[in-house]
């Protein structure tokens, strides 16, 4: 990151939304989990959408790109680079789940089984 600032080289940010913010916001929102398929079927956020990450630019549509997407992974770094990827193609509204689905469990909020 140093020499890419040093550079004068742009950079671009992503924002952050709690497990609490995605909670309260719901359905207006596109709930992206990017685990691995175990993870996903072993338990994920209700009305979440599964694309693992390995999968995500070969899968990109069967998203909306149009609608305000929050992502998550276990713990945060994958989201991390899937807001990335999403940025890169053209999705508006994007932001990480700092914690994600840790953060979510240990909330105690509901959680959907396959």
């Amino acid at each position: 990151m140093k020499a890419w600032n040093n550079a004068g080289l742009p950079l671009e940010s992503v924002g952050q939304m709690t497990v609490h913010e995605i909670k309260r916001t719901g359905k207006k929102l596109q709930i992206l989990d990017v685990r691995a398929p175990a993870e996903w079927s072993a338990g994920h956020i209700p009305n979440a959408r599964h694309v693992f990450l390995g999968e995500l630019r070969e899968d990109l549509g069967k998203l909306d790109k149009g609608k305000p997407t929050a992502v998550y992974c276990d713990s945060g770094y994958r989201a991390s680079i899937a807001t990335s990827i999403l940025q890169q193609q053209g999705f508006g509204s994007v932001w990480n789940i700092p914690g994600s689905w840790q953060a979510w469990k240990n909330a105690g909020f509901p959680v959907e089984k396959e």
